[in-house]
């Protein structure tokens, strides 16, 4: 049901404590357990009040942000470019050819409205999760033996809270946006996943021996890759 607002109140079985949820149409979405009243849940949504309003505006501003994908649009995945043409189908289809992702939607829609951005951003990070497939391990593996180091495995994911990360047991996890950096970005970040396989902390130690495999430039390029929001496009 909804009250009349921007709010939209979904009964659950399973759900034990209300829960708000923010879509970025800007929607409302109360999660209202079974035991709970719709006159409760609004109550509690009108406590909550200041932080939807604040997390509403900061998914507007990201949401202003974002590229909007267009034929015009200037976008890369390493050495493919992006290229976007209408075509008289009425699906999406998208190829990877050597040096470009192209991407064909039908010519009767309107390629800017939320759906289709939604329609190409999905091809998008696929072809980004197999370009990470193709690339990552085998340029882990091949940093790695430069250095005479090893590890158990390499996995690539979608990740959006950080660019890599290494398990006690020398697992190894990047993120598929790696492959939208610079080489020479991607490459620091699988040395400081790799340097993690001798060093597990971030102490001086750690530091030392990540300057010796980046030619004493490790912090340099720390502060830049923090300077870069993941996922953002």
């Amino acid at each position: 049901m909804k009250d009349g607002s921007d709010v939209q109140f979904v009964r659950s079985d399973k759900a034990k404590y209300l829960r708000i949820s923010l879509k970025t149409t800007g929607e409302v979405i109360v999660t209202v357990p079974q035991r709970t009243t719709i006159e409760e849940a609004k109550n509690f949504v009108e406590t909550k009040k200041d932080w939807i309003d604040r997390n509403k505006a900061k998914m507007a501003a990201n949401e202003i942000k974002k590229t909007i994908f267009t034929p015009e649009t200037v976008f890369s995945i390493r050495n493919r470019h992006l290229h976007m043409q209408a075509w008289k189908s009425e699906q999406f289809r998208a190829q990877r050819t050597k040096d470009s992702l192209k991407i064909f939607y039908p010519q009767n829609i309107d390629i800017l409205s939320e759906n289709a951005q939604k329609t190409v951003r999905r091809y998008i990070v696929d072809a980004i999760r197999e370009e990470a497939k193709e690339y990552l391990p085998f340029r882990t593996k091949e940093l790695a033996a430069q250095h005479g180091l090893s590890f158990q495995r390499v996995t690539v994911k979608n990740i959006t809270s950080r660019w890599g990360s290494c398990s006690s047991k020398n697992n190894i996890n990047l993120n598929i946006h790696l492959v939208r950096l610079p080489d020479y970005l991607s490459d620091y970040v699988i040395f400081h996943e790799l340097a993690h396989t001798i060093h597990k902390n971030h102490q001086k130690k750690f530091w030392e021996y990540l300057d010796s495999m980046t030619n004493g430039t490790a912090k340099l390029l720390a502060h830049e890759i923090r300077q870069i929001r993941l996922a953002e496009f």
